[in-house]
């Protein structure tokens, strides 16, 4: 059967170009029967795109464009989140990034990693703000950035687009807590949990956080020092058990002594006095138990509000009151590598007046 004569104004295309309407133009790869589509280009334009798209066919000439895409498909945001390491990071920091991926994936993955722009970025961020979310948005933006450096160290990206974007200023909600607060909730503690008072006095006296204090074992304190690793940055601290905060009367090792005297036998200092649901006599107490806890001691003990402080804010209490208490070094107590972080907890967010000393007190 003889070929369609080719229509007079198409006569001068360059094989696999196609008009399948006017001003829309196609071109289909010999090779495997595939349609790329041009779009409504001009037509010199879709005939020069063509040509190249031939030669790489013909010769594997270098190609750009629509060539570019005939011969090798570009990266994308999307192929570059694949890259991106998982190996030797903590399970919940996979989890964590694992949505933040999910998240730039459905915004820009399909973006050619050359072609990503800071407007690009900008305009995700801007619609996670709009939200209300600034702390996710602050962790969505670290995220972006991180990936457009692996982009660049795989030289799929020549610079970084994510690096210029506006800083996310978020405004701290939570305040912080007082001593006066600390002791009214630990006056209602023992109306929650037996546990309890002994959590918050351990997370006081130690400067360690919730997830170290839930884990702290017995077998952990050897002779006057109790060794510890925190299980977030997974830094080693040795804390002399004779440390002793004045504000409470209490030393480290006063604190031991009582988690170890609720006649339960455990290996954790911090332990269920009696089974209850799932949980035992002596098993370790779990995270959101401790968090939920120290809540219902919190209103029990008449602090309410959006910005009430939670368990964590122990840790900042207690490098305050060491830090007025003097001869402690509380940057290597709470296991602080830097002095920005050390300074964090150090600052009361208005709480407190700034002390002004005089004659070296």
């Amino acid at each position: 059967m003889a070929a369609r004569p080719r229509i007079r104004k198409r006569a001068h295309f360059p094989p696999n170009l196609h008009e399948p309407r006017p001003g829309y133009f196609t071109w289909r790869d010999p090779r495997d029967g595939k349609t790329h589509v041009l779009g409504r280009i001009p037509a010199a334009e879709a005939i020069h795109e063509a040509h190249e798209a031939n030669l790489v066919v013909a010769r594997g000439a270098p190609a750009r464009t629509l060539a570019e895409r005939v011969e090798k498909p570009a990266e994308t945001i999307a192929d570059l989140i694949k890259k991106m390491p998982t190996e030797g990071i903590k399970h919940n920091t996979v989890v964590a990034r694992a949505g933040y991926d999910r998240v730039i994936s459905g915004a820009i993955g399909h973006i050619e990693c050359r072609a990503l722009t800071t407007k690009d970025v900008a305009e995700m961020l801007e619609v996670v703000k709009d939200k209300g979310t600034m702390a996710y948005a602050e962790k969505l933006r670290t995220r972006i950035n991180a990936i457009c450096c692996k982009g660049m160290a795989l030289g799929w990206m020549e610079k970084n687009p994510a690096a210029v974007t506006e800083k996310i200023k978020r405004r701290v909600i939570r305040r912080r807590l007082t001593l006066a607060e600390f002791n009214a909730i630990l006056a209602k503690a023992p109306e929650v949990a037996d546990w309890l008072p002994n959590a918050m006095l351990l997370a006081l006296v130690s400067g360690q956080d919730r997830s170290t204090v839930a884990r702290w074992e017995r077998s952990f304190v050897k002779g006057d020092v109790a060794v510890l690793q925190r299980s977030k940055t997974e830094v080693r601290i040795a804390i002399p058990t004779a440390i002793r905060m004045d504000a409470i009367g209490m030393s480290l090792a006063d604190v031991i002594m009582r988690c170890k005297a609720t006649g339960v036998v455990s290996k954790f200092l911090i332990h269920h006095v009696r089974s209850a649901g799932g949980a035992r006599r002596g098993d370790p107490v779990r995270l959101s138990t401790i968090s939920n806890a120290f809540a219902e001691a919190r209103e029990k003990a008449g602090i309410l509000g959006a910005d009430v402080p939670t368990f964590h804010e122990i840790r900042s209490l207690c490098k305050r009151l060491y830090m007025e208490q003097g001869g402690i070094d509380t940057k290597a107590l709470l296991g602080h590598m830097t002095d920005a972080i050390a300074d964090l907890y150090a600052n009361s967010r208005g709480l407190e007046p700034i002390k002004v000393r005089i004659g070296g007190a």
